[in-house]
């Protein structure tokens, strides 16, 4: 029997009040001036987001934790530390511990950042006059009376959260608990005046709030998990399905006649809050509770939560918990379902039975791959290798949340985390890209070690999966042997992809019109002209074209008497003003061996193809392999095609007579160079005028890379 009363005239006066104390105490977080800000807002009637990452905050890069957005901390730091203070964010991610860093915050005032295990968080800790604690572990650091917990405000969801201790000398230390599986914390220490109290305050005035209007409704029990001999103890979980907050005081449970009354912490239960009550011993957080016979969750009848006359009836399952080797725990009508290899398929602490997640939840075939980047990207003239991503389009109808998906990448598993839901035709960028941070549709994952070659696959929490590129780069001419994607100079290309089918990023430009500026995207585009981050850009131009060999080099270099084979080089000249984006070239030697190069196309001007840096011609930029050679004995042809129609462009054989001169004697190197002779193109040996920068002990060199003669 479930019965509930409401009272409209209640629910009127909450929402009149609650709005007009909005407004006034936001003005902590809306603050521009202010470094440090904490915000505080039971009432928030949506799904918020747990949350510890840097984001972009009107124009500022901060650091924000705890709740998005309704219990949660924010610190903004100068530009000169960010990229340090990045690098210990990320050791704590990965469990690291490393030296702590000091720089200012964007007031100019001092901090210090680092990582530690929980013995030196309990050094730091000592003295504090008084703490605002997330984490049930840090709460015996420091004396009860100078504590306030999950007793003196309410979260939405029941786990760990920021902890910050206000240390006697005036000193502040936020402290953010280790991700699950690891003993790491996350440490920022600062001075803040009077956050103290304001923190105090804000909490004060929106729990009275609460409480002056809370509703004498009841919440429902969602979860229940009762096997005696599991490490995480026993537990109950309630959940506010409701707009309004609903009263604490008169709520009991009644198991089998024993009647227990849930502890009074804040007096109300916030909208849409899911709370864990569980034994004394259970190592989630939770609120405790005492005098109830958990043993009795095993067995066959019904739980009941109630005050007075109201009551809300919650079946148990009449058996344990545990199945083979992994434990469940029961939603009222069924065990829970999970594709994990967890020990425990369960979800304490976050409401499994609100529909709105699950309603919005993505479908990973309502995804394709636009743009991905296995190589990093050019940053104020350094190379940055991590900075990989994936962009996805969403081609779903409805508009979903991604955050219920995961992207493995390779070898690796990467959670999605959007702080917006996706509309059809929108990108999803996935990846490590620190001028993203603060875009809505960004979901950053720290991607090492994956290659162009590696299988991309998106899925959900039900195990579907969708196969978004399987590694295989397909042409009209067949799957090339190497893809090439770098320049020696740092300029990369990314893949992109128009249904399905993969191909090399042509070059762009920063649109004007784009939000480019909002997360300063300008500069990354500025270096990176064969990427767009963030944007839909993939298209392909159907213009005919093509290039021919302009210049090749196939024995390479001699500096002094030294032979230089890694200067092999081969150079591309467009028969039109523009390129073609890429090129699809052939190596066969004379045993019949092939091997075959998709490569980038300059827009503008000559395209050069090498191993890397060149000795002779050190101010030279190539396309870069860096197992690229060219055989240098018997007969060679060089070929080269559209990679995407298969139309042949042209072709140059050479042996060791010639065209260009390898002499061992002498010590003599000439490349092979093609010129029009009565309009007719013929090859003809090299000759060095000048150009471009060749090293002075390479005198016997003739060749000009990316030098028209």
């Amino acid at each position: 029997m479930r019965t509930t009363i409401y009272s409209f005239g209640l629910a009127i006066l909450f929402i009149s009040v609650s709005c007009t104390q909005d407004s006034g105490s936001e003005h902590l977080w809306e603050d521009a001036e202010k470094s440090i800000q904490f915000q505080y807002d039971p009432f928030f009637k949506k799904n918020p987001k747990s949350i510890s990452d840097l984001v972009q905050k009107n124009g500022n890069t901060c650091f924000v934790s705890g709740e998005d957005p309704n219990f949660q901390i924010q610190l903004c730091i100068s530009k000169e530390g960010i990229s340090e203070f990045l690098q210990i964010f990320s050791a704590w991610k990965d469990s690291a511990l490393v030296s702590e860093f000091g720089s200012v915050l964007s007031d100019g005032s001092e901090y210090r950042i680092g990582t530690y295990p929980f013995s030196e968080i309990k050094k730091k800790v000592e003295g504090s006059k008084f703490a605002l604690i997330g984490d049930r572990q840090l709460k015996s650091l420091i004396a009860r009376e100078v504590v306030w917990d999950r007793a003196r405000f309410n979260l939405k969801n029941h786990f760990k959260t920021f902890s910050i201790f206000f240390l006697s000398n005036g000193t502040s230390f936020l402290v953010v608990s280790p991700s699950e599986g690891s003993e790491i914390y996350l440490g920022i220490s600062f001075n803040a005046t009077d956050l103290q109290k304001e923190i105090q305050n804000l909490i004060r005035a929106k729990n009275q709030i609460g409480s002056e209007n809370c509703l004498t409704s009841l919440p429902i029990i969602t979860e229940i998990f009762g096997e005696t001999n599991s490490s995480i103890g026993r537990w109950i979980e309630i959940y506010n399905p409701n707009t309004f907050p609903i009263c604490e005081e008169g709520l009991e449970l009644s198991l089998f006649e024993n009647k227990v009354s849930l502890p009074i912490t804040t007096g109300f239960i916030s909208p849409y809050e899911t709370r864990i009550y569980a034994e004394d011993s259970a190592s989630l957080e939770r609120i405790s509770l005492s005098g109830l016979k958990w043993g009795d969750l095993k067995k066959s009848g019904k739980i009941y939560l109630a005050r007075v006359d109201q009551s809300f009836e919650f079946h148990l399952p009449g058996a344990g918990y545990l199945f083979g080797e992994t434990y469940y725990s029961w939603k009222g009508t069924s065990f829970s379902h999970c594709e994990t290899t967890s020990k425990f398929c369960m979800d304490p602490g976050e409401n499994g039975t609100s529909t709105s997640a699950s309603d919005f939840a993505c479908d990973p075939n309502d995804f394709e791959i636009e743009e991905l980047n296995p190589n990093g990207l050019l940053y104020k003239g350094i190379f940055q290798d991590d900075w990989k991503y994936l962009d996805l389009i969403y081609k779903g109808r409805k508009i979903c949340d991604p955050s219920s998906l995961r992207m493995r990448w390779g070898k690796n598993i990467f959670p999605i985390k959007s702080s917006n839901r996706i509309a059809e035709g929108e990108i999803l960028s996935v990846g490590n890209l620190p001028f993203l941070l603060g875009n809505p549709l960004y979901s950053f994952s720290n991607i090492k070690s994956v290659a162009v070659i590696d299988i991309v696959s998106l899925s959900n929490s039900n195990g579907k999966e969708k196969v978004l590129w399987d590694g295989i780069f397909r042409t009209s001419k067949g799957i090339p042997t190497k893809i090439i994607l770098e320049k020696t100079n740092g300029e990369t290309v990314s893949i992109c992809f128009r249904n399905g089918k993969p191909f090399l990023h042509p070059y762009t430009a920063a649109d004007p019109d784009t939000n480019l500026t909002s997360y300063s995207g300008i500069e990354i585009f500025s270096e990176n002209p064969r990427t767009s981050i963030g944007r839909t850009f993939c298209s392909k131009t159907e213009i005919p074209n093509k290039v021919y060999f302009s210049e090749v080099s196939w024995m390479g270099s001699y500096q002094g008497i030294e032979p230089i084979s890694k200067d092999r080089f081969i150079e591309f000249a467009s028969v039109t003003e523009n390129s073609p984006d890429s090129a699809y070239l052939e190596i066969i030697q004379g045993n019949g061996s092939i091997v075959s190069i998709l490569l980038p196309l300059e827009k503008e001007g000559l395209t050069l193809l090498s191993s890397g840096k060149a000795i002779c011609f050190p101010q030279t930029e190539f396309w870069q392999d860096t197992s690229f050679s060219l055989p240098s004995s018997g007969s060679n042809l060089l070929r080269v095609f559209d990679p995407y129609t298969g139309e042949f462009w042209d072709e140059f054989s050479y042996s060791s007579s010639g065209p260009g001169i390898n002499d061992t004697r002498n010590k003599i190197r000439k490349s092979a160079y093609s010129k029009l002779v009565s309009d007719v193109r013929v090859w003809s040996v090299s000759s060095y005028a000048g150009r471009p920068v060749r090293d002075p002990n390479c005198a016997l060199t003739d060749a000009h890379p990316g030098i028209l003669e």
